[in-house]
């Protein structure tokens, strides 16, 4: 355990945006084009489409079509949910044309796929004829996890020539999801993380790589997160180079700053230097934002009043380089839990820990990682989860940003007083943790020092 007071180097966290929240939503795009060169009258558009549902899938609004152009608006539930729509393409002209190529490009879930029957790169539609396909939009069956809501964007462009007698070799459509999650899951064999005991490191037992839980996770909902000495979660973003920490529940991205360069460490991997809170000598200081020390009240020691100093640092830092990316960024918010721990006051048995003024008080976190060694991603109370405008937090937050937590960090492979120089969050600096530890004479903050140890 750390104390507030000392000056820390700054690792600080963002979560950014790569898809919305809530039931799985489809938002597509079908764009079919005509060109070639024309010796008579072209005209190839689209002439019917019907929908036909599986399971929960639904329009959310009707397909609509005009010309070469059709847009679909679909919701599916649950993993097997699929929305077949058929085709009817028909050939006006009075040209023969041949499908020379099928473009598709896609963003967003990565558990909806897509799939096309019925036609092919080379597939002839000669003059008055008319040629009928099938679209299938399908909440993957072998999904691992399964988010509320997620949006994605869906474009086709059947490109066709005139027919002169040639001879086009078809080949398969590239479906590709480009999105960050979707990547991460690609890149990484993902492994459960029920084998590992958090009372070693990742050094120790040599845990390394992608790993999900959904125990003590927001609602047991998935989420994914690198441990060990892992190379592969750099992203670079906003002139910056990050890690990246975990897929949160609801699907956006958690990272730590890097520095401006990817092998950058020390001071060059923090964006400086600050103290926690200038002051220590009251439990209110253990806060990210704080009440009223002095106070002999829990509740209004701990509102979320004032800002920490290192909070206006990191503010401060965010409104000169972040803030024209803000689109970018997600309010999933940064858990400083201050709750107490059972049992909390150690040094002495017979003392009542309080939370308040300088009464010996262990919080939360000094139960979990260094009693039980068992980190958590949920976050005990709404007062401790700070977010800008998200509900489920307490909304005290002016931008999205903030620190990583010790429970991340033990994810991540560090164990409380035990040094770890090989994981990713190891970057030879010593920088603040989020979460309170106790007060013990003087507020105390978790961290993580220059040879990885955990605080």
């Amino acid at each position: 355990m750390y104390r507030t007071k000392t000056k820390v180097i700054i690792g600080m966290m963002i979560t950014i945006v790569i898809m919305g929240i809530g039931y799985a939503i489809l938002s597509t795009n079908l764009n079919i084009q005509g060109t070639g060169n024309l010796t008579g009258s072209w005209g190839i558009r689209i002439n019917s489409v019907e929908s036909t549902p599986t399971g929960r899938a639904y329009n959310i609004s009707e397909p609509r079509y005009s010309n070469t152009t059709m847009k679909f608006n679909v919701g599916v539930k649950e993993p097997g949910d699929k929305m077949t729509f058929t085709i009817t393409v028909q050939n006006y002209g009075t040209l023969d044309a041949i499908l020379n190529n099928i473009d598709i490009s896609n963003s967003g879930s990565y558990v909806i796929i897509y799939g096309i029957e019925g036609i092919q790169e080379g597939t002839r539609l000669l003059r008055g004829e008319s040629i009928t396909f099938r679209i299938t939009t399908e909440f993957d069956i072998e999904a691992v996890t399964i988010p509320e809501d997620a949006i994605k964007e869906l474009t086709v462009t059947l490109n066709y020539i005139q027919d002169d007698g040639q001879s086009i070799t078809p080949n398969e459509p590239a479906i590709e999801d480009k999105t960050l999650v979707a990547n991460i899951l690609k890149d990484n064999v993902v492994q459960s993380d029920s084998n590992i005991d958090f009372s070693k490191t990742s050094e120790e037992d040599g845990t390394k790589g992608l790993y999900y839980t959904n125990i003590n996770t927001e609602d047991n909902k998935i989420t994914y997160y690198f441990r060990g000495a892992v190379e592969n979660n750099y992203v670079s973003f906003a002139g910056y180079y990050w890690r990246i920490v975990r897929i949160n529940e609801d699907s956006s991205i958690r990272l730590i700053y890097q520095g401006e360069t990817p092998n950058a460490t020390g001071s060059d991997a923090t964006i400086g230097n600050s103290a926690f809170n200038s002051n220590e000598d009251d439990n209110a200081y253990v806060g990210y934002m704080y009440g009223t020390p002095g106070s002999s009240s829990y509740s209004v020691t701990h509102a979320n009043t004032n800002d920490s100093t290192i909070k206006t640092v990191i503010d401060t830092w965010y409104e000169d380089n972040l803030i024209d990316y803000s689109s970018y960024l997600a309010d999933s918010g940064f858990c400083g839990d201050r709750s107490m721990a059972n049992n909390s006051n150690v040094w002495n048995s017979n003392d009542t820990a309080l939370g308040y003024g300088n009464n010996y008080t262990n919080y939360g976190a000094y139960n979990r990682t260094q009693n039980e060694n068992q980190p958590q991603y949920s976050c005990p109370q709404q007062n401790d989860l700070f977010t800008v405008t998200n509900t489920k937090g307490n909304q005290a937050l002016d931008y999205p940003i903030g620190l990583i937590t010790i429970d991340e960090i033990m994810y991540a492979g560090g164990v409380v007083l035990t040094e770890n120089r090989s994981y990713y969050l190891n970057t030879g600096s010593y920088y603040r943790a989020m979460t309170p530890d106790s007060f013990y004479n003087f507020a105390c903050v978790s961290a993580v020092d220059h040879h990885g140890t955990t605080g």
